[in-house]
Formats: C-alpha cells, structure tokens, sequence
C-alpha cells in the first residue's frame, strides 16, 4: 500500500515524465527524414508513422525506431536533477524492489539508486508508445485503411 511519501513522489515523477513525453512527441512530429512509409504515404512524420506501427502492425525497422526515440529521450532525462531522476526510477519496473539492494549513506539512510536506461525505457513504454496507441488523426486512419485493404 502506498503512503502519501509514494504519492508525492510518483506525482513527481508522472509530471516530469509527461513532460518529457509531450517534448519528444514535438520533436518526431518535426521528423522527416528517414520515414519509411513509402513515397505515397498520408503520414506526415515519424511520429504518425510510430503510432500507426503501434496502433497496427510493427515494420522490420521497429528496433531502429525504438532506438531512435531512446536516443532523443536520453539527453532530456541527463538533464533532469538526480532526486527527479530517482523519483522516476522509483516508479520503473526495476525500481519497485529496490531497497533489498541498496547501500546506506554516512548517517545511515538509504540511498535510492537510478538507472538512466531503465527511466528512458519507462518513459518510451509508459508515455511516449502509450500515448501512440491512442494518438489519431486522418492520415494515419487512412494508412491503416491502406494497409488493411
């Protein structure tokens, strides 16, 4: 059961995660290059082709998108302070145990770890490819039209 401590701390951490999300969202709805889509794809971006890969049928370049997103999420999450970064890694799925494993300080308290890897991986799975799954406009309706048809 959480405490009110957990509460603050996964509001914390849903915030800047959004946060984070809604920017590299921006940035691959920039994205041009690179789409794999075809030359006479609806799709704008890479973004609506991730979603539509989402929401569809994964291409055999997914890893490479996968990496690419993680590439772009990386020097965001490098930016954050280290106790927002904890915040967030506390909310990961390596993060729920943590305790069992972790060193104390001088004065005896435990010290919340954090692994830059697992916090993108939180915000690809959890945000950025969630928010995909339901993100939908026109052009990418009428690609998975497409695809189906």
């Amino acid at each position: 059961m959480l405490d009110y401590r957990d509460n603050i701390i996964a509001g914390i951490a849903k915030t800047e995660c959004l946060k984070i999300s809604r920017k590299i969202i921006r940035t691959l709805q920039r994205m041009t290059d690179g789409m794999q889509s075809g030359d006479d794809t609806p799709l704008k971006n890479i973004w609506e082709e991730i979603c539509v890969q989402v929401q569809h049928e994964e291409s055999v370049m997914w890893d490479v998108y996968l990496s690419t997103v993680s590439q772009i999420i990386l020097p965001e999450v490098e930016k954050l302070d280290t106790h927002i970064k904890q915040a967030i890694w506390l909310q990961t799925y390596e993060g729920m145990d943590w305790e069992d494993e972790v060193a104390d300080d001088e004065e005896g308290r435990k010290i919340a770890p954090l692994s830059e890897d697992d916090i993108v991986k939180h915000i690809l799975y959890s945000y950025i490819l969630s928010t995909a799954g339901d993100w939908n406009n026109k052009r990418i309706e009428k690609f998975i039209d497409m695809q189906c048809n």
